[in-house]
Parts: structure tokens; sequence; C-alpha cells
């Protein structure tokens, strides 16, 4: 595989995986109760664990 489609197929992958992140984050938001702040921390390991691989490739 080229790197160009490599880090392409990368980017949108991330992508992908920050907006569903983000999406369960802000859909656990409503109700209250340990369930949903388990599944919003959850959520924000998921955006964090995205940002570190981000991270790995630039450090």
């Amino acid at each position: 595989m080229k790197d160009s489609t490599r880090s392409a197929l990368l980017v949108t992958v991330r992508t992908l995986i920050a907006a569903v992140c983000v999406a369960v984050v802000v859909s656990a938001r409503t109700p209250v109760g340990w369930a949903n702040l388990a599944i919003m921390l959850a959520g924000l390991a998921g955006l964090l664990a995205v940002l570190a691989s981000y991270n790995r490739r630039w450090r």
C-alpha cells in the first residue's frame, strides 16, 4: 500500500472514531446516572486514545 493511501486511510479512520466518541459523549449527556457517566468516560477515553495515536506519530 502506498504511503499516501495509508495515511489517508488512517486519517479517515481516526476521524470516524473521534466522531463516534463525541456522539457517545453527547448522547449519554442527557440522562442522569452512574451508567451514563461510565459511558461518557469511555467516550472520553476513546478521544484520548485517538489523540495519543496522533501525537505518537509526531513525537
